[in-house]
């Protein structure tokens, strides 16, 4: 498919775009490996271009391995971005330049990122709403956070039932990190929650798989939730 794709572009003198969306669900494949076929593209059908998009840091290193001397793609020569949720100066701008493009004057901005973040999905979704609802604010807030929640526990019950892992662990770390935390918190809110010493490794395999699959981020020395709305799905039930 990829030479034949290739052959048309270079008739036409184009270039085109292969997109791989999520690609970190193709970890789970089973039976195939597509990393020599893109291998093989990047090296020999210059007319494609490969983009490969996920919401989770292990695309990196558990789906293309770009740093395993093992891997197809190793030593291939790559831009790499990543996208972290928006700061509160960028959040206030984005909101007051799409209520702007429907002829809103909207003075809540701050107060927006203040309770939803800045995650952008969760933004787009709020403004959707409120126009919808009459400019309706509170209940655009609700209505948002209802949807960002229901999409976030349905993220992290498959996070849990993927790997078989104790649900109740994870969500004490989230709950931990709410407003930041170290190793030693993490560790100490584990103990707590069962009453019993804890292995390090196993502290730090839990925290890496948080990190994963970007429920953590790190920054400095302290740990953080990527959502600020994650740390509310406290009960949540799978």
């Amino acid at each position: 498919m990829f030479s034949e794709l290739n052959d048309w572009a270079s008739e036409k003198g184009k270039t085109i775009h292969i997109v791989i969306d999520e690609a970190q669900e193709l970890i789970k494949l089973r039976g195939y490996n597509i990393l020599p076929s893109i291998a093989y593209a990047y090296d020999n059908l210059k007319n494609l271009s490969f983009i490969v998009t996920g919401s989770e840091v292990r695309v990196r290193d558990k789906f293309l391995k770009l740093e395993d001397e093992n891997s197809p793609l190793f030593g291939r020569a790559h831009v790499e971005i990543n996208l972290l949720p928006f700061s509160k100066e960028t959040s206030v701008r984005f909101l007051e330049e799409g209520f702007k493009e429907q002829g809103i004057s909207f003075p809540d901005s701050e107060k927006i990122f203040d309770i939803l973040g800045g995650n952008p999905g969760w933004l787009t979704y709020f403004g959707y709403i409120y126009i919808k609802h009459g400019r309706d604010e509170e209940k655009a807030i609700l209505e948002t956070k209802r949807y960002a929640k229901r999409l976030l526990s349905r993220e992290f019950c498959n996070f849990t039932k993927e790997g078989g892992r104790d649900k109740r662990r994870y969500l004490k770390v989230i709950e931990t990190c709410r407003k930041g935390c170290s190793w030693k918190d993490i560790k100490n809110s584990l103990e707590a929650l069962e009453g019993r010493e804890i292995n390090d490794g196993t502290v730090s395999d839990i925290i890496n798989n948080l990190l994963e699959h970007s429920f953590l981020v790190k920054e400095d020395r302290k740990y953080m939730i990527t959502d600020k709305l994650l740390g509310e799905i406290i009960n949540v039930r799978c």
